[in-house]
């Protein structure tokens, strides 16, 4: 059964039986799959263009009733039938914004350890019959040479005519023979796995140059929104480690074949791979169980660096590519961390230096008094949207930043169009902004029209209450027809409540634990995405920053992809990776006695 997905023009063959969401994940299309295709989430609509309509799955009621009858439908309920046509919702995603976001830091010096050499070598003669390796050898200059398995097979044929060939070398071994001269053909590929995104960068080795980067939705989404759901997944039945093993390296594959296509960029000149991602994520790419990571005490299979051959994983690269994925720190502290901090001076411990990468799960690591400790708190997926009403991700027709003022409420939104949604930086900078005016009172509790009143609000703010019953609703946008307003609830407010007392928290055990305090803390870096574009004032207004000077707060970008392609360019880099881990202590906040009585004071606002 052919189904054909638009704009992107994509079709596939889909199995009897898929639903839209499975054939998009095999077609490599991206669709928001947050649920596991329990359809509780609403995320994956999309508009069926041609095909069976006849039936609506929609138990949790995510559509409305004008989008059934305008051809909507959840695509992780809606099943496939032949000759389908899909439109997807047109999107800049959040992956297109980590493009802009990976830079390396200033004074970086490459110093890969994949080099390639242009040579002439002599041809075999009566007067000199040494073996073709020996050849090699002696016109590249070294005494004892060693050659891989592929690149023995490939040098009679390259050598044949003589003449200058490229010798492609790594920890004194030839892992590659070319004719002529290849010395610019030299690249790496550096793959930052998160949970909600896959940022796959192409590297000239030679150079340190970066040529193309790919970012693109995470193809797991649609067996979980975060790591646990994808646990859970794997643990259901035996053969879905492989099925959702294999979702991320066709991902990174298909990356890989579009810089191919793009650059002219032959797989074959690929010599080496770094991937970081967080300590589930670096289990599943390297098909190993994470199920242990799901239950107490959180024990992982491995923390340390792995070196695997390419071939070995199906990624598409040279036949003696390797594939090194970076030490993790702890069961829920991976090797994005660890990329991340090596990015920063946070390991010289002199000073009070918070790092955070605020997603799903907030990673924590604090520095200070000689001391690194770091640690996980579940968050929930309020910052990714997917538990807000009209959540969703940094895409077209987002609001992205919000300003309450007297005459109401003023928005950003991403592409500068109708809004349709709200994504995380949003949401934070509107429930801060819902704080500092009082619209909401410190136990988090969204005012009704009376009590504002009373407090002297203006008219002008006052239009955008909404009360259903005893709950009120905040209206950031008012459609024409009033049937597409946006709008913040009581229970999105109480999700932003839950999921910032879980990371201030976190926060306020570590800081007790190598004896900091807000005082002492002298600087506060935000990796990833979101803290490239929340707004300071407005975290720190709902109490997710520390309340600091904000020249204090530094935004890194994509530090978890800054950090693997230093990895990838600099062994010195990867010596320091592994040290980094091993040196951070991870603090279990399921097991503080503390953490309880700290969480539930980070509850008020």
């Amino acid at each position: 059964m052919k189904i054909t997905f638009m704009p992107q023009n994509v079709t596939w063959e889909a199995e009897e039986g898929d639903t839209i969401l499975q054939a998009a994940v095999r077609a490599g299309v991206n669709i928001d799959g947050n649920c596991a295709g329990k359809g509780t989430c609403g995320k994956c609509k999309v508009k069926i263009l041609e095909g069976d309509l006849s039936e609506c799955m929609d138990h949790h009621h995510r559509l409305s009733e004008n989008e059934i009858e305008a051809g909507y439908r959840l695509a992780c309920c809606h099943k496939v039938s032949d000759g389908m046509v899909v439109e997807m919702p047109e999107a800049e995603t959040t992956a297109s914004r980590k493009r802009r976001m990976v830079n390396l830091p200033e004074g970086f010096e490459p110093a890969a350890w994949v080099e390639k050499h242009c040579i002439t070598v002599e041809k075999a003669s009566l007067a000199n019959q040494h073996s073709d390796e020996v050849r090699t050898a002696e016109a590249l200059g070294w005494e004892d040479l060693r050659f891989s398995y592929s690149a023995l097979k490939k040098l009679p044929r390259v050598l044949d005519e003589g003449g200058e060939i490229t010798v492609t070398l790594r920890d004194g071994q030839v892992i590659d023979v070319e004719k002529g001269n290849t010395e610019r053909e030299n690249y790496g590929v550096a793959v930052d796995i998160g949970t909600t995104t896959v940022v796959v960068m192409l590297w000239n080795l030679g150079s340190g140059e970066m040529e193309e980067i790919s970012a693109v939705t995470n193809p797991q989404g649609a067996y979980g929104a975060d790591v646990i759901s994808r646990i859970t997944f794997v643990m259901e039945k035996a053969g879905n480690l492989e099925i959702i093993h294999k979702a991320v390296i066709d991902c990174i594959n298909r990356a890989i074949d579009e810089f191919s296509r793009e650059l002219k960029v032959q797989p074959e000149n690929i010599y080496q791979f770094t991937v970081v991602g967080n300590t589930t994520m670096s289990h599943i790419f390297l098909e190993v169980d994470p199920s242990s990571l799901a239950l107490a005490p959180f024990a992982p299979a491995f923390t340390a660096g792995r070196e695997v051959a390419a071939g070995d994983l199906g990624l598409h690269g040279n036949a003696s590519a390797q594939v090194y994925t970076a030490a993790n720190i702890a069961g829920h502290v991976g090797s994005d961390i660890t990329a991340g901090v090596i990015t920063t001076d946070l390991m010289k411990c002199d000073k009070g230096h918070l790092f955070i990468d605020i997603g799903t799960n907030g990673e924590i690591v604090l520095t200070g008094n000689g001391r690194a400790v770091a640690c996980s708190t579940a968050a929930g997926p309020a910052f990714e949207g997917s538990s807000i009403k009209q959540g969703m991700r940094a895409a077209r027709g987002a609001i992205e930043r919000v300003d309450i003022t007297e005459d109401g409420a003023a928005i950003s939104v991403i592409g500068d169009c109708q809004p349709v949604g709200i994504c995380g930086s949003g949401i934070i900078d509107a429930v801060g902004e819902l704080i500092r005016t009082g619209i909401v009172d410190k136990t988090g509790r969204l005012l009704g029209r009376e009590k504002l009143e009373k407090k002297g609000v203006s008219e002008g703010v006052l239009k955008h209450i909404r009360e259903d019953g005893n709950a009120s609703e905040f209206v950031l946008y008012f459609s024409e027809d009033g049937k597409n307003d946006v709008v913040i609830t009581q229970k999105d407010v109480r999700e932003v409540q839950l999921a910032k007392a879980a990371i201030s928290a976190g926060i306020s055990i570590m800081m007790k634990e190598i004896g900091l305090t807000v005082e002492t803390l002298e600087k506060v870096s935000i990796a990833g995405a979101f803290g490239n574009y929340i707004r300071n004032t407005s975290a720190i207004n709902i109490g997710l920053l520390p309340k600091i000077d904000e020249k204090k707060i530094v935004s890194l970008g994509n530090s978890a992809g800054i950090g693997a392609s230093m990895i990838l360019l600099s062994e010195r880099c990867r010596e320091e990776s592994e040290t980094v881990a091993a040196q951070i202590q991870h603090i279990e906040l399921a097991g503080r006695s503390d953490f309880q009585d700290q969480y539930m004071m980070a509850m008020m606002f």
